[in-house]
């Protein structure tokens, strides 16, 4: 069952020093894509592609400059990321209250699953501790957490499974495995190939905003990989030389 649809969605980025000379900066142009119940994509792209503004876009943190996102206003979303909105000067259990309540859970169900996003999270020690004396590692795994705990229809990932320990790591990765074999539709952000190739099945690759490749995840991740090695040095610091000038 489709949860999401987005047509010819495009968005700016306004740059400059004034309002009297800004100038637009395409940060996705013309996106079509449809996300399914079930269904896990992997997002490729190389720094500035549009990976993590697509996710915003999916998420409801920006809106689109052109086209439309159709959602389904039951579908419930969660967005897990590096900079995870946390207020830093509330501890950790009450950031994973008031994100739960932005997720869309009701007070009570977060009470009632509170325990469980502790231990599974791993920071029974510092749950009572303001959200800034948290390592990058340990608010991944906190917003992870509320995040799994919400029960969401799509969940949202941007990076956040390459921060942490090893064991955490794995057991995000079963976490989310198991999630896949439900309902829930899951889109992943990483700059590791391999880790979308283990865990989704379709794949778009993003360059400038434009979606290059999208369809069978090993394919489009055998293509992605190619591309680092057709390019030779000088036609990398031509690109290179050309994006800046831009």
């Amino acid at each position: 069952m489709r949860i999401m649809h987005l047509e010819n969605v495009s968005l700016n980025y306004r740059e400059g020093l004034n309002l009297f000379n800004r100038r637009k900066k395409v940060a996705l142009k013309n996106l079509t894509l449809d996300i399914n119940s079930g269904e896990n994509i992997g997002i490729l792209g190389r720094n500035g592609a549009g990976k993590s503004t697509l996710l915003k876009l999916l998420a409801g943190i920006f809106r689109p400059d052109a086209g439309q996102i159709i959602l389904d206003k039951q579908v419930r979303v969660a967005f897990i990321g590096l900079q995870s909105g946390f207020v830093p000067y509330m501890s950790g259990i009450e950031n994973a209250i008031l994100t739960g309540l932005l997720m869309g859970m009701a007070k009570s169900e977060i009470k009632k699953k509170l325990d469980q996003i502790i231990e599974y999270a791993e920071l029974d020690d510092v749950i009572d501790r303001p959200i800034f004396s948290y390592s990058a590692g340990m608010r991944a795994r906190l917003a992870f957490a509320v995040s799994v705990f919400s029960d969401p229809d799509l969940l949202l990932i941007d990076e956040a499974m390459s921060v942490g320990d090893r064991k955490f790591r794995e057991k995000s990765k079963k976490t989310i495995q198991e999630m896949i074999q439900g309902d829930a539709a899951v889109v992943l952000v990483s700059h590791e190939p391999a880790l979308i190739s283990n865990l989704c099945k379709k794949a778009v690759w993003f360059e400038r905003g434009e979606v290059k490749e999208q369809g069978e995840c090993s394919m489009v991740v055998d293509r992605y990989n190619a591309s680092f090695h057709d390019e030779s040095p000088s036609k990398g610091i031509q690109k290179a030389v050309a994006e800046d000038a831009a």
